[in-house]
């Protein structure tokens, strides 16, 4: 059975450690400037028992984003007030950051007990309860304890115990996953790393990812609670020695994770809930951004509108200016930039690579669903981000952060449900989404409907042209499905010409005879035809029609195109193939000196029109000599 993660929170000087130290017998404070100043700066650890572990928090102000980190990762939280004090600031933002991060469960342990009578203790509970209305504490009981003293203390510790035993084991995504908590080194050991085990399983010499630099790490050994471990799971708390990184180049917010998974990014979607003791929030407001046990400075856009009020939710984007390794469905919190308070937070919906588009009510749809828990949609959603490619199975396992067999399963009912579709062949399966489908097949239908009214004369345009003005970056295995299932019923495909079915070529009088002209000339020119411009200068008609003429006329095969702007006709080209042809079965392979003698012809065209029969395969070229080709 996984660990039971406790974590405190409260106000400084409300007697978390020591309650600790009570529960455990251990001190969790363990800085100098922990000892000297009497007061908790950095989270500490202890056990109670080989499964349980509870890690304590500071309670300053100044120390909040150390606090965040302890409580990012916890199943418990013991809510630490003093009966001497009541309810303070810090108190009442410990409990926002915990609503924010939803955790489920706690109790509110009254510390302090001896120090004040009877009747204090009574109006403090009273206080308590209405202080936590309306967050996950209400209703919870309330243990009433001195640390000093004892009282109390066997009940709080059977408690968690008994909790300890029900408590349900954490959803296991199936990739490993740990946020690094503490980094620290050993004589002898090297870097060793600790945290909770948020997915997934190790053992001893695994190779994982340290996130966000991308270091390849090994695992060396293993531990939990002090005692060696061969393999630990999903909830435990671990410490790992890793062999291929320093103890310089981790540090708390990076991030352990299976190889290839949860790549760094700077850009997530969320649901964000403004706190109602805070005040109302522009757009692109520079924010603290917490997600596991990083922080991370950004800017929130709010996508639906241009101010959030105080107690309002609505999606928006959050714009970091380094990268986290975040997944969807984790939650965040966000302090202000300046001074430091918490002011909202909620749950991480997408990992974008770019940025979205404000107002988009599309967007709001598959937000909607997203944040109402349907992990298909998920998957959908991550697919139909990736617009001009389709994504493998382990592509968009790493995008989601789960194990492939539970990516398949969502996969295998979006198919059924006609929302994606699967791109390639049997040994390289790729799936995009459907809508995004029908829109590159509607997206070719209008370039080709565009380009068929200015080009009348013209066949088709080029698959080359189609396939760069849908997007340069389109998949070229993607594409070619999209040209596939429209040549079913919209297009037609011919000489690597795409054109839509109901067209058909249309040439007026005038242009007829420009054709014919153009035609006329390079028969008649015979070996020595003129280029484009050339020709352009002598019928007297602009080099782009001439050029528009001249590819018509070479898509029909009425021409052969031999070099940019330098055409031949057909009928010239191929009694030049039979001269050639019976020149080298009577004497030999030939010289292009004796080529240009057959076709009356100079070097100036004779050398190109050889090495295009070259590149056909019609002559093979051995030194300064042609032979006939295989």
């Amino acid at each position: 059975m996984s660990h039971f993660i406790l974590g405190t929170a409260g106000h400084i000087d409300h007697g978390k450690t020591s309650l600790v130290k009570a529960l455990t017998g251990m001190d969790t404070d363990v800085l100098k400037e922990e000892k000297e100043r009497n007061i908790t700066i950095d989270i500490g650890f202890a056990f109670l028992g080989s499964d349980i572990t509870i890690i304590d928090v500071p309670g300053h102000e100044r120390f909040i984003k150390n606090m965040l980190a302890g409580v990012s990762t916890i199943d418990f939280t013991l809510f630490v007030i003093a009966a001497d004090d009541g309810i303070m600031p810090q108190t009442r933002e410990h409990l926002d950051i915990l609503n924010l991060l939803q955790v489920k469960d706690g109790v509110i342990v009254l510390t302090k007990a001896d120090m004040v009578e009877p009747d204090w203790l009574e109006l403090v509970q009273e206080e308590i309860k209405e202080g936590v209305k309306g967050t996950f504490l209400e209703g919870k009981p309330i243990y009433v304890v001195d640390s000093l003293s004892g009282r109390g203390i066997e009940e709080l510790k059977n408690m968690i115990l008994e909790k300890k035993e029900n408590h349900p084991p954490r959803l296991d995504k199936g990739i490993f996953k740990l946020p690094v908590d503490r980094v620290f080194t050993m004589k002898g050991f090297g870097t060793i790393i600790t945290g909770t085990i948020l997915s997934g399983k190790v053992k001893e010499g695994d190779r994982l990812s340290l996130q966000p630099k991308n270091v390849e790490v090994r695992v060396k050994g293993l531990q939990s609670h002090g005692v060696n471990r061969q393999e630990l799971t999903a909830g435990d708390r671990a410490a790992i020695n890793l062999h291929g990184v320093s103890v310089e180049e981790v540090e708390r917010g990076n991030v352990l994770v299976s190889t290839g998974y949860l790549e760094p990014s700077y850009i997530f979607t969320g649901k964000f809930y403004l706190l109602q003791s805070s005040k109302e929030l522009e757009n692109r407001v520079r924010v603290r951004v917490h997600a596991g046990t990083n922080e991370v400075l950004g800017r929130i856009v709010l996508l639906d509108r241009d101010v959030i009020k105080p107690g309002e939710s609505c999606f928006a984007e959050f714009r970091l200016e380094e990268q986290m390794n975040i997944s969807p469905e984790e939650r965040f919190v966000i302090r202000s930039y300046s001074p430091q308070i918490t002011i909202g937070g909620g749950q991480i919906l997408t990992i974008n690579a770019k940025k979205s588009k404000r107002f988009d009510n599309e967007l709001f749809e598959v937000l909607t669903v997203i944040e109402k828990g349907d992990q298909n949609r998920l998957v959908e959603e991550t697919v139909f981000m990736s617009l001009f490619r389709p994504l493998s199975l382990s592509e968009i396992s790493k995008k989601v952060a789960w194990a492939e067999t539970e990516t398949l399963k969502a996969i295998e009912k979006l198919q059924a449900e006609k929302k994606i579709v699967r791109i390639g062949k049997e040994i390289k399966k790729e799936y995009y989404h459907k809508s995004n489908y029908e829109e590159l097949q509607q997206k070719a239908s209008d370039i080709l409907e565009k380009f068929h009214k200015e080009f009348t004369h013209k066949d088709g345009m080029s698959k080359e042209e189609l396939k760069v003005k849908i997007s340069p970056v389109i998949d070229a295995e993607l594409f070619d499905a999209v040209l596939s299932i429209m040549s079913q019923n919209r297009i037609d495909i011919a000489n690597n010409l795409v054109s839509l079915k109901k067209f058909s070529v249309q040439i007026d009088a005038k242009m007829q005879k420009s054709i014919d002209s153009v035609m006329e000339c390079y028969k008649e020119d015979a070996f020595t035809p003129k280029t484009v411009k050339e020709l352009s200068e002598d019928l007297r008609l602009p080099l782009k029609e001439i050029r528009q003429y001249a590819g018509m006329l070479a898509s029909k095969g009425s021409l052969v195109k031999i070099d940019e702007d330098f055409y031949i006709a057909k009928e010239i080209l191929d009694k030049g193939k039979e001269l050639i042809k019976s020149e080298i079965i009577k004497t030999g392979p030939v010289k292009v000196g004796r080529v240009s003698e057959l076709f009356g012809s100079s070097r100036k065209y004779v050398v190109p029109i050889m090495e295009y029969l070259d590149k056909t395969g019609f002559t093979k070229r051995n030194g300064d000599l042609r032979e006939l080709g295989g």
